[in-house]
């Protein structure tokens, strides 16, 4: 049993390992695409940046043993990705003009918000259907995680026995898909030709960490 331990906990540290790898290649991904030239371009790339930044987060918690706060963030690496994308393939320019509105000083209200991520999913069906059809899948493990968001039983529970060290690999592999994912959002963003071809690039370095390809 103890060797089992001891082999469990030295495969989740090659994830990390390898999940850390992952995310300086979409950092430099970040910078290399980032484009600002109009409103709808900012949004998309302030989205972006937050979803990484959640991904980053999530993952050095992990590695920290703070399992929960981890798992908590879950759901907001992935609904940020997903208003990334929607963004860039299904606001309107009516909103987007509205959500950059200056907001006034000393105000908490935000200009406006996006619709449900049922919604956004079916917009960005239509022009990204592949990208839709995965953050569907990624979606109903995302409902789980609204307890450790919520205080629901599921953060109690796991705050008191602790979470098995092959469902936070599978959390690192989801968690290694939706940036994967983010990168295809960076690139259209970008603009940039010659960015193309990178997400396949990237899928097959860090093939060791992501999701088996579904049967």
């Amino acid at each position: 049993m103890e060797h089992q331990k001891l082999a469990d906990y030295a495969r989740f540290g090659r994830f990390l390992d390898g999940s850390a790898a992952l995310d300086s290649d979409v950092a430099s991904l970040l910078s290399e695409g980032q484009n600002i030239s109009s409103a709808r371009h900012v949004v998309t790339m302030g989205f972006c940046r937050a979803a990484l930044e959640h991904a980053v987060s999530q993952r050095v918690l992990l590695g920290a043993g703070h399992h929960g706060t981890a798992l908590a963030l879950v759901r907001l690496h992935f609904e940020t990705t997903v208003r990334a994308a929607w963004v860039q393939f299904g606001a309107t320019e009516d909103w987007v003009s509205r959500f950059t509105q200056p907001v006034p000083v000393g105000s908490l209200n935000e200009p406006t918000l996006g619709p449900p991520i049922p919604s956004m999913l079916d917009s960005i069906e239509v022009r990204a259907p592949d990208m839709a059809l995965e953050c569907r899948r990624l979606y109903q493990t995302v409902k789980v995680m609204h307890s450790f968001v919520h205080g629901g039983a599921h953060l109690v529970t796991h705050a008191l026995r602790g979470y098995p060290t092959d469902k936070l690999v599978e959390v690192l592999r989801n968690r290694n898909l939706l940036c994967l994912m983010l990168c295809n959002v960076i690139i259209g963003n970008s603009g940039k030709a010659e960015l193309y071809g990178t997400v396949g690039r990237l899928s097959r370095k860090h093939v060791e960490v992501m999701p088996p390809p579904l049967a």
